[in-house]
């Protein structure tokens, strides 16, 4: 419960809501998720669908989820469009949410079917312009991104996919697995045990850690600076170019390391295993 209320107070500090008004909206507006690991959301048919477009114009977008999967991509839309999945037991009534737009920040929110206890809830898919930010955070739902101009997230253990996006992510999953592809900007990702998969990156500057997890990553660009820790788990890096400033240990485990190093090149590589194996080689031929 300490992490659930740790990342509820996030989710609120960042909106602003804490000292912000907050419209509520009886049932028919924007929605996020509710439920968490003593009140799992209600797991049975969707009650309702809905598809609302936001009518202010949206630079960024924060949402906090209690279980349920959320989905944001960017599309060739000029204002951000939320699709609603409504869950709920026969005879729960509507489910009251609640959502805010001030100075280009779109915030949604529904605690309610979490603190209330009531038996219902909420999943969404929001289709953005590729300008817009993401903070989202889902306390163990499925969380996609794609597209987006940047993102800060934190799924809560579940499952995490960032692809293609421009700007700085960052990511905690908290025992979730982590899949990214196509970023171009910072990257700093956190999987507490979970492995991570990550393709076609072109970050100048990276720092993973997975506390046991294996991590298999590959660039198509070479990095500035890149950071991985492991602490058990597996590391296979595929970097082009060269050469680099290689720190590297293992603590015994078995090591490889095929490409070109120098201590006196300008780009970095940090790499702890913890006695997991480690293989580092440039891309294949061709």
């Amino acid at each position: 419960m300490r992490a659930v209320a740790d990342r509820s107070r996030r989710f609120w500090a960042l909106s602003g809501l804490i000292t912000a008004a907050v419209l509520a909206v009886p049932g028919a507006n924007f929605v996020a998720t509710a439920g968490d690991a003593s009140n799992p959301p209600y797991a049975g048919p969707p009650s309702v669908t809905r598809t609302v477009t936001v009518p202010q114009p949206v630079t960024s977008v924060t949402v906090l989820s209690y279980g349920a999967p959320v989905q944001v991509t960017a599309g060739t839309v000029r204002r951000v469009q939320v699709t609603e999945t409504v869950a709920s037991a026969p005879g729960g009534g509507p489910v009251p949410v609640t959502q805010s737009v001030a100075a280009g920040r779109l915030v949604l929110a529904d605690p309610a079917c979490s603190s209330s206890g009531l038996p219902c809830s909420v999943s969404f898919t929001l289709v953005v312009p590729s300008g817009v930010s993401v903070t989202a955070l889902t306390d163990g739902g499925q969380l996609t991104v794609s597209g987006v101009a940047g993102a800060d997230l934190d799924s809560g253990g579940g499952p995490v996919s960032a692809t293609l996006i421009a700007g700085p992510l960052t990511v905690r999953t908290s025992g979730g697995a982590l899949v990214l592809d196509g970023l171009t900007g910072a990257l700093d990702a956190d999987t507490s045990s979970g492995p991570v998969t990550a393709q076609g990156l072109g970050s100048a500057t990276a720092s993973i850690t997975t506390d046991g997890g294996n991590a298999q990553i590959a660039f198509t660009a070479a990095p500035d600076s890149l950071t991985v820790s492991t602490d058990g788990g597996l590391a296979t890096l595929t970097v082009p170019g060269g050469p680099y400033a290689l720190t590297a240990d293992t603590n015994g485990g078995p090591e490889s390391v095929r490409i070109p190093t120098d201590p006196a090149a300008g780009r970095l590589i940090t790499v702890s295993t913890g006695s997991g194996p480690l293989q580092i080689a440039p891309p294949p031929p061709g």
